[in-house]
């Protein structure tokens, strides 16, 4: 078993223990779930690209939460199975976010815009 097959075992088990726990925000679970400057090598063509996939998979996340939600087996098994592929998604929006206003590109489809695209 690599890194990478683990990643997502450890992150379901931290995110289960956070949301028992009621220790964090969701805010504070999302940037745990993201290392820093995972984007930084990215160019504005590439952030806007990222930022609106990620928002893509957000919103079909947050339809298959709703759709599930209806009784409570529905929110156990969306807590567990969808809620933390949202909750890292929403960590990389922020750090797509951050990584976009540092470089000053517009994350808006179709526009990424900064004077110094080839370099950053």
């Amino acid at each position: 078993m690599g890194s990478k097959s683990t990643f997502p075992i450890l992150a379901a088990i931290a995110l289960t223990a956070i949301a028992l726990g009621g220790c964090a925000s969701e805010e504070a679970a999302s940037r745990f779930l993201v290392q820093p400057d995972r984007y930084m090598l990215y160019n504005c063509e590439a952030l806007a690209t990222t930022a609106q996939a990620n928002a893509v998979r957000q919103r079909e996340l947050e339809g298959l939460m709703a759709k599930a939600g209806v009784d409570t087996g529905g929110q156990l098994v969306s807590s567990m199975t969808y809620r933390p592929e949202y909750l890292q998604l929403r960590g990389q929006m922020e750090q797509l976010r951050k990584t976009a206003a540092e470089k000053n590109c517009n994350l808006s489809a179709g526009s990424a815009q900064s004077g110094d695209q080839g370099r950053r």
